[in-house]
């Protein structure tokens, strides 16, 4: 999907009563979510990582930046996002986050030091993963945590042990740069969210349609079985990096 058309989709979507109620129901958080975190992982993020208001915490495409609000607010830390929507979405999170409008690629350009970087759902379409994994190793002790979820689409084309936690094309990357790393799976997470969602979506159909977003209930819906229907057939997995500083 192109910049133009996303930056427009959640646009429409953080005006949306209906998604807004939709994410408290889903995802266990009354916040404009927009990625495959369960509330067991959100929880994750909120209370298992130590932040310090002396933290600068990194959010690698933060979206409409809920999860890093959240973490501020709860922390009082510096937080860092970036990502390619309008700047009229990101700026909502207020003066205490400095939001990046550009592809995740252009950090190579930037002169942040982390110490606290969070990738959900965010590190599919980057053109140079390997690279990024360096960049963000240049920061001294930064722990990292990246949530992925791989999926085997081409059943022909693609080697199913891509799945296996450790032949990721995350995980390849950090062991083509000698970074140790831990993981936790949530692949039953995320197939009981897609099963969760698509419920919940049908108890919000007619709300979508009242305020004209039908179109965009269409799309989640259609994303939501079908990344079902791979769990059905055992085509995807989930789970959660964690690079505790090098």
């Amino acid at each position: 999907m192109e910049t133009d058309e996303f930056s427009e989709k959640i646009g429409r979507l953080t005006q949306s009563d209906a998604y807004l109620q939709y994410c408290e129901e889903v995802y266990g958080y009354k916040e404009y979510l927009f990625n495959m975190m369960d509330k067991a992982q959100i929880d994750f993020v909120l209370n298992s990582i130590s932040i310090s208001a002396e933290d600068t915490l990194l959010d690698l495409g933060c979206g409409s930046g809920s999860m890093l609000n959240l973490l501020v607010a709860k922390y009082g830390c510096h937080g860092v996002g970036i990502d390619r929507l309008d700047r009229a979405i990101l700026d909502r999170g207020g003066n205490r986050i400095a939001y990046i409008n550009a592809d995740i690629d252009a950090l190579s350009e930037c002169s942040i030091r982390p110490t606290i970087t969070l990738s959900i759902d965010s590190l599919y379409f980057i053109n140079d993963l390997n690279g990024l994994v360096r960049k963000l190793t240049t920061a001294k002790n930064n722990r990292m945590y990246f949530f992925y979820s791989q999926y085997l689409v081409d059943e022909a084309a693609e080697d199913e042990s891509i799945l296996e936690r450790n032949n990721t094309k995350i995980a390849l990357a950090l062991q083509n740069n000698e970074i140790p790393y831990e993981t936790i799976e949530y692949s039953e997470n995320e197939r009981l969210l897609y099963k969760n969602s698509l419920r919940v979506l049908e108890k919000f159909k007619k709300a979508f349609a009242a305020e004209e977003n039908a179109d965009l209930y269409a799309q989640k819906f259609q994303q939501d079985l079908m990344g079902m229907k791979l769990y059905d057939k055992g085509l995807a997995r989930r789970y959660l990096y964690i690079i505790n500083g090098v």
